[in-house]
């Protein structure tokens, strides 16, 4: 997990855990979270995902949450490296 520009505090950022992403073209997509140690559920890009948090983006192994579509990055999320 990686903070970005205003950073959320560190409990808050370690109850998302990504656990797969969907990316598709411009600004569609899914991700997959799991909120404070539930199963994951399926989110796509600009669903509220918890209090005050959308999923802002997904690109690649990586997903970004935000207060909205056009605010700050808050929560960065990815997924481990691909073992080889």
């Amino acid at each position: 997990i990686r903070a970005a520009a205003g950073p959320a505090p560190a409990a808050a950022r370690n109850i998302y855990v990504l656990a797969g992403v969907i990316a598709g073209h411009q600004q569609s997509g899914a991700a997959l979270i799991s909120i404070a140690g539930k199963p994951a559920k399926p989110f796509r890009v600009g669903a509220p995902v918890d209090a005050g948090l959308i999923l802002q983006s997904v690109a690649g192994r990586r997903a970004v949450l935000a207060a909205d579509s056009n605010a700050p990055a808050q929560i960065t999320l990815e997924l481990p490296p691909l073992a080889r």
